[in-house]
């Protein structure tokens, strides 16, 4: 249903997703479907048709809301949703897991609805980095493992985004990492911070596609039934001028033909803040607009610039808030940042939310 009463009469599925068929293949079991935002058209992972999987009265982001839940719940050990602007990162990052976005085309899409397809892509939830690896190889038939030495570099820029207490965690890790023998630089801006400066310029082209694939819709009677949260953004979405669209999209590829090295990775927060109250988050849609964009406004650049991208749960906030570190790796160099990611979970000792 993509999480929409819009959709309770479509017609089931006659066969999986080739990502579930892969899934199968290798023998993991599917113990059920979970909730997400509205078309997972939310970086907040609201549902008010069919239930938000809240944490202690906290939003749980999204819009992979319950895929990240069953994990951090112990329900399953591993989940699958899909990442467009950091659906799969941002949940991972407020219920302390690892998670996922690879560069798109990775995984198929068949059997996949889309939202904005030229930025949809399946993403993954765990409870370890090398489950993580592990996952990435049954869906990808990649199973490399190769031993890299990467650069990581700290963008200052965007890190300064985030609240002190997350900018601090996140410095810490890079400084605890170089410790145990990676090699780091502190760079007072990336590729990234132009991406992340690019959207705040001309809007999301991932929010235009969305709106553009729901014309119909929100010309119907049925939109009536959409969450007016998840409503309001498609309206405003509409609105992004499409010459601005094609002069960011143009901007983006330019962007990321500049790349410094295949075997560096950029470090940033995964979200500037830890998971925000529900109320009045929920009630207030100037609020709700607000906040939806802050919590994406870190993942959206490596969408944007279409990077692979992982976030790793680094610390906690004084009031027990996950906090996540982001590292985005070169273009189609997927397992070697998973790799890192790995490597990096050994020499900080993380432990996130699973047993």
């Amino acid at each position: 249903t993509a999480g929409s009463k819009t959709r309770l009469n479509t017609p089931a599925a006659s066969e999986d997703a080739e990502v579930v068929r892969r899934a199968a293949a290798a023998g993991l079991i599917t113990i059920g479907t979970t909730n997400l935002s509205e078309f997972a058209f939310s970086g907040i992972g609201q549902n008010p048709h069919f239930g938000t999987p809240l944490i202690a009265g906290r939003v749980p982001g999204g819009s992979s809301s319950g895929a990240a839940a069953s994990v951090a719940r112990g329900l399953v050990r591993l989940a699958v949703g899909t990442d467009t602007a950091g659906s799969c990162r941002v949940p991972a990052a407020f219920h302390g897991l690892f998670g996922f976005r690879p560069t798109r085309g990775r995984y198929p899409m068949t059997g996949v609805l889309p939202l904005a397809p030229d930025y949809d892509t399946v993403g993954l939830m765990t409870c370890t980095a090398r489950d993580l690896l592990d996952l990435d190889a049954v869906l990808s038939a990649e199973t490399d493992e190769p031993e890299s030495a990467p650069q990581i570099w700290l963008d200052q820029f965007a890190t300064a985004q985030a609240t002190s207490e997350v900018a601090a965690a996140v410095r810490n890790a890079v400084e605890t990492a170089r410790g145990q023998g990676f090699a780091m630089a502190q760079k007072p801006r990336s590729l990234l911070s132009d991406a992340m400066e690019l959207i705040a310029h001309h809007g999301w082209p991932g929010g235009a596609d969305a709106a553009a694939l729901y014309h119909d819709l929100r010309r119907s009677e049925a939109f009536a039934l959409v969450d007016p949260l998840v409503a309001a953004r498609l309206q405003r979405a509409a609105r992004l001028a499409p010459d601005e669209m094609a002069r960011l999209r143009v901007s983006a590829a330019n962007l990321r033909r500049l790349w410094p090295a295949p075997d560096t990775l950029i470090a940033l927060p995964t979200v500037p803040f830890g998971a925000p109250f529900a109320e009045p988050l929920l009630s207030d849609p100037e609020t709700y607009a607000r906040i939806n964009q802050q919590v994406l406004s870190l993942t959206m650049p490596a969408s944007l610039l279409d990077l692979p991208a992982v976030t790793l749960p680094v610390g906690q906030s004084a009031v027990g808030q996950w906090i996540g570190l982001q590292l985005v790796g070169a273009p189609h160099c997927d397992r070697a940042l998973l790799m890192a990611a790995c490597r990096l979970e050994r020499a900080l000792g993380l432990k996130g939310l699973c047993p």
